[in-house]
């Protein structure tokens, strides 16, 4: 295939944005043990999530440029070779400053390879397919959480926590040997290459588009909605209502369920009704969660059922949002998709924790954080989607 007209495999893409959550999720059951070993506080252990997290959001501002100026293959496999090499690093560290080392490694390897599969998409294929693409992706991403600590946990008890690095490492060894074999340049060749990498005229047309912006916006309450979700589930569940592991396992496993095929039904709605559309129609199921959630809140008894019930509905509405916003987001940057691509990562990632954080330390409880997110700045974004300036021109002009 020409260069800048490959149409790369969605296998690979599945494995190039599973190493994020996989390297999240799969050694959650192990974090007990681990800091057993090291001698160390849980809280001590729990931060090598966070430096995860924050390499991932940070990184990708550095390397959206870095495929644009030498390609998606290139980072691809430098990214899946670093996240391989930190996952070794990890698994052989003595010391826990060491495996502090090897999870920043891991997130900027991460970060990489989710961005390239983004601009790869914009690359191409059409807005609609692309939207379609989004949507798959993000299904896919939902598997991770119900399957990685059950595979981890399985690991952690037949062979210790180290294992977990081991596997991290022979998946990104697999996705690193499938790109090679099929994943062809993407990048337009017709894009014209600039001379610095880092300067502000990069980013400054992606930042002052009113657009992504909004899209953005959008995809970063949507994360926010879910971080307070996540976080909050174990201690509601488990904590507040005394539910065994197994049981949280198995309710959260559920709701990745409901996710994952939301997501891959979610492109025949688009189909129909336009991306636009459904943006707005997920809001406004979105919203329509968030207020079930506060009314079971003020007139029934807490419980796994009045918990988790509303949460389904909110996943559905997710699962409509955060495709087409993807899609209508990147759209408007072919000649720097891998730097928009990357600046939609960071503001999802780095804006939707910061929000959830803020909200998670304040005397709000959880559920009602979630009416805030959901129903508050869903439908205020609802409402701003009306707009003619983000509503009609190029944004939503090409559907096909």
């Amino acid at each position: 295939m020409p260069v800048g007209k490959a149409r790369p495999p969605f296998w690979v893409l599945m494995g190039a944005i599973m190493l994020s959550p996989l390297a999240i999720d799969i050694f959650l059951p192990a974090l007990t043990a681990m800091a057993r070993d090291f001698e160390r506080s849980p809280a001590a252990l729990q931060m090598t999530i966070t430096l995860f997290l924050m390499s991932v959001g940070a990184g990708q501002v550095l390397v959206g440029p870095l495929a644009d100026r030498f390609g998606r293959r290139p980072v691809l496999l430098g990214g899946a070779g670093l996240y391989g090499a930190a996952a070794l690093l990890g698994m052989t560290s003595v010391s826990l400053e060491m495996l502090y080392a090897s999870r920043v490694l891991q997130g900027l390897g991460a970060c990489a390879t989710v961005t390239v599969a983004f601009a790869a998409v914009r690359d191409g294929y059409t807005p609609t397919e692309g939207a379609r693409l989004y949507s798959y992706l993000n299904g896919s991403l939902t598997l991770i959480p119900s399957i990685a600590p059950l595979l981890g946990g399985a690991l952690t008890v037949a062979l210790g926590w180290r294992s977990n690095f081991a596997f991290m490492a022979g998946f990104a060894a697999l996705l690193w040997i499938g790109a090679c074999w099929r994943f062809a340049e993407t990048r337009p060749v017709d894009v014209p290459v600039e001379r610095h990498l880092y300067r502000w005229s990069r980013y400054r047309p992606v930042l002052f588009d009113r657009r992504f912006l909004y899209f953005a916006a959008v995809v970063s309450l949507m994360m926010a909605a879910i971080l307070v979700y996540v976080s909050a589930a174990p201690v509601v569940l488990m904590d507040r209502l005394g539910q065994p592991e197994w049981v949280f396992s198995l309710w959260f496993g559920a709701n990745a369920l409901v996710s994952t095929i939301a997501f891959f039904v979610v492109p025949k709605l688009m189909a129909r009704w336009g991306r636009m559309v459904t943006v707005q129609r997920g809001l406004i199921v979105v919203a329509a969660g968030g207020l079930l959630i506060a009314i079971l809140f003020v007139s029934l008894p807490l419980s796994v059922v009045t918990f988790m019930a509303p949460v389904a509905w909110l996943s559905i509405g997710f699962s409509m949002v955060l495709g087409a916003a993807a899609s209508l987001a990147l759209e408007p940057f072919p000649e720097r998709a891998g730097t928009a691509a990357a600046l939609l990562g960071a503001l999802q990632l780095g804006g939707g924790a910061s929000l959830a954080t803020l909200l998670l330390l304040t005397p709000v409880p959880p559920r009602l954080a979630l009416t805030l997110l959901c129903t508050g700045a869903g439908l205020l974004l609802w409402q701003l989607g009306k707009r003619p300036v983000i509503s009609d021109g190029r944004a939503t002009s090409v559907e096909s």
